[in-house]
């Protein structure tokens, strides 16, 4: 079976409109003609255009990108299948998301480490420029902060799995619930810290938020 994008959220009118459109156009359906003028119009399938692409490391960048409908949200901490077509083929990987979940403008963004022999990080890091096409899957993943949050918090991450975590972090500094956390990072060096200086910033000037770091 091969894997496709999320469904769109898409207006009950536009559906139903789409729907008697298809009645008519029969064996070609509405969106072969819409996906010709703008492949983001679709509604078979949710897709996402790279608006920015902010370099945080070396070898990490973070992909910002627009939804091609309404973003239905996520919680901090989980992940999104995101689909590329390569050589005529579509490929996919999980990454964590890094947005703010409410943002302003329905944005996205995930942040990618450059693996040599892996497939979809070489193109996010080296070959993916903006306005790309991307295809995007359902959220999911059940790491995320517990409800009721715990007085106290212990996060361990190491490399490039500090982006859940940078998420989480994020939610609850933004939500003046960053009470008491105790934060242990493992790197190979000082520059290769992804979102090392926010996140030192955030523990200089944040009492109840101690950031451990390992080289």
């Amino acid at each position: 079976m091969v894997e496709q994008g999320a469904t769109p959220s898409v207006s009950g009118v536009r559906r139903r409109m789409l729907a008697a459109a298809r009645a008519l156009t029969t064996p070609l359906l509405p969106d072969d003609y819409i996906e010709l003028m703008n492949p983001m119009w679709t509604t078979r399938e949710l897709r996402g255009e790279i608006v920015d692409i902010r370099p945080e490391t070396e070898d990490t960048s973070t992909i910002v990108i627009r939804p091609s409908a309404k973003w239905l949200g996520h919680w901090p901490g989980q992940y999104l299948r995101i689909g590329v077509e390569i050589d005529g083929r579509r490929h996919w990987r999980a990454y964590s998301l890094t947005s703010d979940p409410n943002h302003p403008d329905g944005l996205i963004s995930v942040t990618v480490k450059h693996v040599p022999e892996g497939k979809l990080s070489p193109y996010f890091t080296r070959k993916a420029e903006i306005g790309t096409m991307v295809f995007l899957g359902g959220v999911e993943g059940e790491f995320r902060l517990p409800y009721p949050r715990p007085e106290k918090l212990l996060f361990i991450s190491a490399g490039s799995g500090i982006t859940p975590v940078w998420a989480m972090l994020r939610d609850l500094a933004e939500s003046g619930a960053l009470g008491d956390a105790k934060h242990v990072h493992c790197c190979t060096g000082p520059d290769d810290f992804i979102f090392g200086e926010t996140l030192r910033a955030l523990c200089e000037g944040t009492d109840g938020y101690d950031l451990s770091e390992h080289h």
